[in-house]
């Protein structure tokens, strides 16, 4: 289990570009911004998110789709976290590494989970959006324990 004392290693690191996809970003998200202060302000951020081995060629190559979205703790959503021990968690059974990805959001209309809420999860928070056009996928990362 991962918890708040793992420490996770980069192995390597990949540049996603998808001109469409962050096109469509930049349209959908008014938090949008070429400037990281002005745009965090605006409740746009950097998140991690995790997923099985199966999923990484499709979210390298399409992003973060809904019609692939699963339901977690906030519904059927695209989630990210801020820290990505958290999204490492969602990468078991992967036979050729553990693959996190770092997305830009659009946290203006996003659920929130973690220790500070409701919600059951005690240790790292994590966000959801309901609109794909609201995550945009910028690095695929290999990861260790």
């Amino acid at each position: 289990s991962v918890g708040a004392s793992t420490s996770l290693t980069v192995e390597s690191a990949v540049m996603v570009v998808n001109a469409d996809r962050l096109r469509s970003y930049l349209a959908a998200s008014p938090a949008a911004d070429t400037s990281p202060v002005r745009a965090h302000r605006k409740g746009d951020g950097l998140l991690f998110h995790g997923c099985p081995e199966a999923a990484v060629a499709n979210i390298q190559s399409d992003g973060l789709r809904m019609r692939f979205a699963s339901s977690g703790m906030l519904g059927r959503g695209l989630y990210g976290a801020p820290d990505p021990r958290k999204s490492y968690s969602y990468c078991r059974g992967s036979r050729h590494g553990a693959f996190v990805f770092l997305c830009r959001f659009n946290l203006t209309t996003a659920e929130h989970a973690g220790p500070s809420t409701p919600h059951r999860n005690t240790v790292f928070d994590e966000y959801c959006v309901y609109d794909e056009r609201h995550v945009v996928v910028l690095w695929m990362l290999k990861v260790s324990e």
